[in-house]
């Protein structure tokens, strides 16, 4: 298995690989050494079906809970993630987000397996929150790790949110409701499990407020934040083709899937790993 540099800031290449049929336990632990590295792994020219897809999975870990959206039938830790070429509604997975940030246990890591996608488009763009943090003056780092984000799903699946009403338009079947509304407080300052290092833990999509704070007070702050851990300093963007595999370590990194393929098919699978409560060691 070898490992190449995706960019100077983060992200790899894995090549000499095949994780079709499986992969065995030392090879396990050496992609989840390489994910907490690297963050982001990109593994070319897979030739999956969704049962090699679910086997690779299970080798890193076990599955997250997904709410919101309909998985596969038969396969219900799976989603396909589609978008015909003609459809006009709202993208799933754009903005800047964390996955499921405002579950008690975010997951640990999410992998995306392309099964066809535009010639030209579609990239998902990633940025370290691990940068994000470190690039902070010290006084700043000290006020963060005092406080405590609020996340809630409310402004993707709530009610009124945008994917909060069925869409007859939509490949995707998401349904929201008025559990999406919960906040979920979580660290703004996180460290990792593996590597005790500490991350950003905010983003524009899940999180809305900070425990303690006002709407006013917490808005500044947050507004502060996003822009800050999104600079072009701190990121990578995969492209796509047919085959390619990625997962993130959704503890340390945003993701943003982007918007510039009308006319054209994307369909990928998706799955989550289980993580662990956030905290700040």
């Amino acid at each position: 298995m070898q490992i190449n540099a995706l960019t100077g800031a983060f992200g790899a290449e894995v090549f000499d690989i095949d994780l079709k049929g499986g992969i065995e336990s030392e090879q396990a632990r050496l992609i989840e050494e390489a994910l907490a590295e690297n963050v982001v792994l990109v593994f070319r020219n897979q030739d999956l079906d969704i049962y090699d897809f679910e086997r690779f999975a299970m080798s890193l870990g076990e599955f997250g809970e997904t709410p919101f959206i309909a998985p596969i039938d038969g396969h219900p830790n799976v989603l396909r993630l589609l978008r015909e070429a003609e459809e006009k509604g709202p993208l799933f997975g754009s903005g800047w987000h964390s996955d499921w940030s405002f579950q008690l246990q975010p997951p640990s890591a999410t992998l995306l397996y392309a099964l066809e996608v535009p010639e030209v488009g579609g990239d998902t763009a990633f940025t370290n929150q691990y940068l994000a943090f470190e690039s902070l003056s010290d006084s700043m780092q000290s006020i963060l790790r005092d406080l405590k984000g609020l996340h809630s799903a409310e402004r993707s699946y709530g009610p009124q949110g945008t994917f909060g009403q069925p869409d007859p338009g939509s490949s995707m079947h998401i349904q929201g409701d008025e559990t999406a509304v919960v906040l979920q407080a979580h660290p703004l300052v996180r460290s990792h499990p593996l590597t005790g290092r500490q991350s950003l833990f905010v983003n524009e999509v899940y999180t809305v407020g900070i425990e303690g704070m006002t709407k006013t007070e917490s808005s500044a702050l947050l507004e502060f934040l996003f822009e800050h851990s999104r600079q072009i300093a701190f990121t990578c963007r995969v492209r796509w083709m047919p085959g390619t595999l990625t997962m993130w370590d959704n503890r340390a990194t945003q993701h943003f899937a982007i918007n510039d393929y009308s006319g054209s098919k994307r369909e990928m699978y998706r799955i989550t790993l289980a993580g662990e409560q956030p905290v700040l060691n």
